[in-house]
């Protein structure tokens, strides 16, 4: 697991460290650098400024504007690991261009001169690899709403960038029963995927799907059902058109968590899409519940139910601080990232530790519309 992300010279990040946990929430106003914040994952996964997950456009365009002669660093650390992983992107001004130095092809040499007895210090080392079986990236961007959707033709175990083939995922694997640690006991519900994946739907939004395989096709068709009556009348499912939008952005996340493996590293941007505040708030509940299995989330949000959420988990004792990182970030006078870890006291009361940060903006716009609404 990530221990601690340390990015500089990153856009509007010019030197920022964060200690990290099971879940990791990140908030903030537009613009303040938590999308650049994950976008260092990002840039760390693919090993490059312009790749399958992210196009951060050419290298003065990415680093600092006011670091004209700095690196781009992006440095994680690891749980019981002194020094960290690390990946640089360098400008070369003669090519105009730049070059990527990073702790694996040193990790590499150093693992040489171990079996040469000349280093043995590597015990000490963070390797935090990044690829397509432990890293899931869910985009902003999350397909919605279909009549069909595509089977994927080309890495089954993809469930791709926007969630696109999370649903063909499911059809492959329905039937498949779900690792012991992420199984919710119901006897409602299988243990199998798609029994698990309608526990948590039905719990979040009271619905559950059906899955048809269009055969001789490249497509998929799923049905919705939002009557646990209703349930054993193929007839009685309706389109995805019929029964919500925000029922379409959350299936990719659900999938994505549900097929997930120990240790696996998953990014989610605005989970709240289309949701209503009730789901918003269940939907904490099983991200909590996702982490607490040795699986590790970052999660981008403007949602104060998401917020509220934590809160009250913490509130009431069902979640646990230690379990949780809650990072708001906002913009100084110089137009540079800055982080206020938050953390939460009695009764859910909001408490800022970076005493050089005030939280006037965190999630505070009902309180301040409510004073105006009251002539305050």
């Amino acid at each position: 697991m990530v221990s601690k992300i340390h990015v500089s010279a990153l856009k509007s990040i010019k030197n920022l460290e964060i200690e990290c946990s099971g879940l990791n929430l990140l908030v903030g106003r537009n613009s303040s650098g938590k999308s650049t914040f994950l976008q260092a994952l990002l840039l760390y996964a693919q090993r490059k400024l312009d790749g399958k997950y992210i196009s951060v456009g050419e290298f003065r365009e990415a680093r600092n504007y006011n670091m004209p002669n700095e690196k781009i660093r992006i440095e994680l650390y690891e749980k019981n690991k002194t020094k960290p992983d690390w990946i640089e992107f360098i400008e070369d001004k003669e090519n105009d261009s730049y070059n990527i130095n990073s702790c694996i092809e040193n990790y590499n040499l150093k693992s040489l001169k171990n079996l040469m007895g000349k280093d043995n210090d590597l015990e000490e080392q963070a390797v935090c690899k990044f690829d397509d079986s432990n890293f899931h990236y869910l985009s902003c961007h999350r397909i919605g709403v279909n009549d069909i959707y595509k089977k994927n033709m080309i890495n089954e175990t993809d469930f791709g960038i926007d969630g696109e083939y999370a649903l063909a995922y499911l059809l492959k694997n329905e039937g498949e029963t779900v690792k012991e640690d992420l199984i919710a006991n119901d006897p409602n519900f299988t243990s199998t995927l798609l029994g698990q994946v309608n526990y948590w739907m039905n719990y979040i939004v009271d619905t559950s799907l059906l899955l048809t395989d269009l055969k001789k096709t490249n497509y998929l068709q799923v049905k919705y059902n939002n009557n646990p009556k209703n349930k054993l009348s193929d007839a009685l499912y309706c389109r995805p058109i019929n029964i919500g939008s925000g029922v379409s952005y959350l299936i990719s996340i659900i999938i994505s968590c549900l097929a997930s493996n120990r240790k696996d590293v998953i990014i989610i941007e605005n989970p709240e899409i289309h949701l209503h505040p009730k789901a918003q708030s269940r939907l904490c509940e099983f991200l909590y519940f996702i982490s607490k299995t040795n699986r590790q989330i970052f999660v981008e949000t403007h949602s104060d139910h998401i917020f509220n959420g934590l809160r009250v988990g913490i509130a009431t004792k069902y979640m646990k601080q230690e379990d949780i990182s809650v990072n708001f970030f906002a913009l100084d006078e110089k137009n540079e990232t800055q982080c206020n870890h938050i953390v939460f006291g009695d009764y859910g009361k909001v408490i800022g530790t970076n005493n050089n940060m005030d939280i006037n903006d965190l999630f505070d716009q009902f309180d301040i519309d409510l004073d105006r609404m009251l002539g305050i």
